[in-house]
């Protein structure tokens, strides 16, 4: 065990129950919970501007409209899987932990998996310019963990909305997305720097909502598998084919 998942396991294991059960709950409500203090303060500020400088250096504009999602819109920056992977040490480190794995099992109960799709592993995103936006989607695989690096303004959008436990159709998904953006309420959440949160995103139709002023959100996306994916035959990766080119080799 190396260094880094010592100190992730320890700051972990001293978590009191009542913590783990009010996240639990907390979880199911919505199958969305804000998470605070999850790394210890050295490593979150390591991981935190190891990502900053990956962005500054390395980062590409992406700008996409994704057909597999009802033609929605991407505008960020973005550092792909690979990049992260060949230069990066603690964001790697916090994908690879079981510590983290298994307490992300414990809040959501049930098994989890490191996404076996290496392009979905991690990404860094940045939306940094007005009307810059991660629009309507659902993910491939079922759960994505969200760190939270550069805050918005509180009032110049890049709010984490959702729908919660609504269901992908892909033969119809513009439709779908109107019809459901039409039928139900969204959930709105400002989530602050340091702060990550984790989404049940197979199964909640969500987005990042644009930036209205030259505001940055900067995030870490990790991404994690259920059973439901490993054994899904149907399951495809369109839309990271279409954002990711040079770490998809689409």
């Amino acid at each position: 065990m190396n260094g880094i998942e010592q100190q992730i396991e320890k700051h972990i294991n001293s978590f009191p129950v009542s913590l783990i059960n009010y996240l639990k709950s907390d979880y199911q409500s919505d199958l969305m919970v804000v998470i605070d203090d999850l790394l210890p303060q050295n490593i979150k500020l390591e991981m935190e501007n190891e990502a900053r400088t990956l962005l500054k250096e390395e980062s590409l504009r992406r700008e996409v409209i994704i057909a597999e999602s009802g033609n929605t819109p991407r505008a960020y920056d973005s550092v792909g899987r690979n990049i992260i992977r060949e230069k990066g040490k603690y964001i790697p480190a916090f994908f690879d932990s079981p510590a983290i794995l298994n307490f992300f099992m414990q809040v959501t109960g049930e098994k989890l998996y490191r996404v076996p799709y290496e392009p979905e592993e991690f990404i860094i995103n940045s939306q940094n310019k007005s009307g810059d936006t991660h629009g309507w989607h659902w993910d491939d695989y079922s759960y994505a963990l969200v760190w939270v690096i550069d805050e918005p303004d509180v009032l110049s959008g890049g709010r984490v909305e959702f729908i919660p436990r609504i269901p992908w159709r892909k033969t119809d998904t513009r439709d779908w997305i109107k019809n459901v953006l039409k039928e139900n309420t969204v959930f709105s959440r400002h989530v602050s720097q340091g702060q990550c949160y984790l989404l049940r995103a197979r199964d909640a139709l969500h987005r990042i909502s644009p930036l209205t002023s030259e505001s940055r959100r900067t995030v870490i996306v990790f991404t994690y598998a259920n059973d439901l994916d490993l054994n899904d035959e149907n399951l495809t990766h369109d839309s990271m084919e279409a954002i990711y080119p040079q770490d998809t080799s689409a």
